[in-house]
């Protein structure tokens, strides 16, 4: 039986919510031998979205970014459904920033569509002055220089937990982002590790072994080494995606993704079907 090899993220938002938009990522996945995809645009960018945002969030509402999608779900839906009626290999995915507060509104939003599965993400925290900061946003970056950067970490790994706890998540992406630009807290990130790791064992979640952070001014893999030996150790299932924003990073980096999962004591990985997870072998060495 061949090793399966699916990407379970990735977006159109650079491109257009069309059929040829949705090809280059399926013929890129072919190329990368990646044999099936998920797309999971942000929710924010669907107008049907956004009553399920804080208020105040103004990069999500458009009052920092007069540039933004203002795409329409439905359209979305059927794109996808129409891709796997061709027999395309296509799930039908979205990816939900976690907002606190707002638990009840998303859970009946997910439960309203026919989702292969739902990633959840923390890319939010608050704002100094109110609002929300969106800590991995290049334009928001120079934050960082007025934060401390041990209590971001404390902050973010808080909202992670809580996230996994909510069992709204099939998948919670990059589960270290917070590391994106290259901040690193004084205190040894460990036990923030453990604390994610037993919440989202609890709450039955799977991790996301995320490429995109080698493409990052952090150069590292997400979730850290320390941090997916932590995943192991707790039985946490996992699965490994490129989150690509362009075609040509479909499938990036999954030998080298796929070998530190293998290190880390993974012997497999996690496929999904109408929100039901499958654990399939995963490619060990030499099977790249």
């Amino acid at each position: 039986m061949a090793v399966r090899r699916p990407d379970y993220h990735m977006h159109l938002e650079n491109y257009a919510l069309d059929r040829d938009s949705l090809l280059r990522m399926v013929e890129a996945a072919v190329a990368a031998g990646v044999d099936e995809i998920a797309v999971t645009e942000h929710a924010h960018n669907f107008v049907q979205c956004r009553n399920i945002y804080p208020p105040d969030n103004d990069w999500v509402h458009g009052r920092d970014r007069p540039d933004r999608r203002n795409w329409d779900l439905e359209t979305y839906l059927r794109l996808l459904e129409a891709a796997r009626s061709e027999g395309l290999r296509v799930k039908v995915a979205i990816e939900w920033d976690y907002c606190p507060g707002y638990e009840g509104r998303l859970e009946k939003w997910i439960r309203s569509y026919p989702w292969d599965l739902v990633l959840g993400g923390v890319h939010w925290l608050p704002g100094r002055d109110g609002g929300w900061w969106g800590f991995d946003i290049p334009e928001q970056r120079a934050e960082w220089e007025r934060r401390d950067v041990d209590r971001v970490y404390g902050d973010y790994f808080r909202l992670l937990c809580e996230a996994a706890s909510t069992g709204l998540f099939d998948v919670l992406a990059h589960p270290d982002v917070v590391k994106v630009f290259g901040h690193r807290p004084r205190q040894d990130p460990g036990g923030w590790y453990e604390q994610a790791a037993e919440a989202m064992a609890r709450a039955g979640v799977c991790a996301e072994v995320n490429t995109a952070g080698w493409r990052k001014p952090v150069g590292e893999l997400y979730p850290a080494p320390a941090f997916l030996e932590a995943l192991h150790r707790h039985g946490v299932p996992i699965v490994i995606s490129s989150d690509a924003h362009w075609a040509e990073h479909v499938g990036f980096g999954f030998p080298e993704a796929e070998r530190a999962a293998y290190s880390a004591g993974y012997r497999t990985r996690c496929v999904f079907d109408a929100r039901q997870r499958l654990e399939v072998p995963l490619n060990g060495p030499g099977q790249e």
